[in-house]
């Protein structure tokens, strides 16, 4: 069993490869995010209007888990939450809001839609109840084929709250689900088995991201190891575009499925492959570029405050120089 915190993972991974690419987009389809906390002060994100964001005369209030989600991706070097794809453009697509996390398959299938117009190439789908029953309608299957005319990844928990299991029946071609690991190795929340063969786990334990109010907490969710893996997605895009190749999403998931490490619970019932840290992350650059490197994942900044301070790159981000 691996044994790594979900804090661990996530700080492992700041500022790899520079902390992305500005021509990779990805999309976040959760709860509306709280734009104005710090962490997101000068982050690329375009917040779209939603079924969600339609149903309120005013704007939608903002959500604790789309705000965390979001700022574990996007937050900004230097704050009190720090991304793990900084560069990356944010795209904000609301399907839940408040505390009601139902979404329709119809209001789905909309956020979908409306993401793919702005040329998200990762797709983030939060975790709560969607509509039953559990057979895809007309809507939602013309956006996965949408989905899969554009080779766009579609990262979402394979805890039961979920919607991988209706997005497989909708033949979803690019579909990375994520069940999470507590510190010790264990599964977190419970996953669904029936996705090992395409899932993949990480650890999803004690995560510090941003919440309301301007607000730093840690969560424990399935929700917080796919945000951390939709991060490293789009690294892994970034390093494609450096190293000269066309982003291709498709060979992304492969290339974290293919590097992620065989496990097998006490019990001896299979889990997903689990993908834990930087060394997995320069596993999956070399594993899409042909090429490895001992530092290949370090930044240039990284590697030049490295060699400056003597730091680990577990350093709280208030001791860090700004770039």
């Amino acid at each position: 069993m691996i044994g790594v915190s979900g804090s661990e993972l996530h700080q492992e991974l700041l500022f790899a490869f520079g902390g992305g690419d500005r021509d990779i987009a990805v999309a976040v389809l959760d709860g509306p995010v709280d734009r104005t906390h710090d962490c997101f002060i000068g982050a690329p994100l375009t917040p779209l209007h939603t079924v969600v964001t339609q149903r309120s005369d005013e704007d939608a209030p903002s959500t604790a888990q789309g705000t965390h989600l979001a700022s574990l991706i996007f937050g900004q070097p230097c704050r009190s939450v720090e991304g793990i794809a900084p560069l990356c453009r944010g795209v904000i697509a609301p399907i839940f809001r408040d505390s009601r996390l139902m979404c329709a398959q119809a209001d789905l299938a909309y956020a979908m839609n409306r993401a793919l117009d702005y040329d998200a190439q990762i797709i983030l789908i939060g975790a709560g109840s969607f509509e039953q029953p559990w057979y895809p309608g007309p809507s939602l299957a013309s956006a996965i084929a949408r989905c899969n005319a554009r080779n766009t990844l579609i990262v979402a928990s394979a805890d039961r709250q979920g919607c991988s299991t209706l997005l497989r029946r909708c033949g979803t071609l690019n579909l990375l689900p994520v069940a999470a690991l507590d510190g010790a190795g264990q599964p977190l929340g419970g996953h669904d088995g029936d996705l090992n063969d395409i899932g993949i786990a990480a650890p999803g334990s004690s995560v510090s991201g941003a919440t309301l109010e301007g607000r730093v907490v840690r969560r424990s969710h399935p929700n917080v190891a796919a945000a951390l893996v939709t991060g490293a997605a789009a690294l892994l895009l970034g390093v494609q575009r450096n190293a000269g190749l066309a982003p291709n999403p498709a060979a992304v998931a492969e290339a974290l499925r293919m590097t992620a490490t065989p496990q097998t619970s006490p019990a001896g019932s299979a889990l997903p492959p689990a993908w834990t840290g930087r060394k997995s992350l320069e596993a999956a650059a070399a594993y899409l570029t042909g090429r490895y490197e001992s530092a290949y994942a370090s930044s240039l900044f990284e590697a030049w405050y490295r060699a400056r301070a003597g730091a680990t790159r577990s350093d709280h981000a208030a001791f860090r120089p700004r770039a």
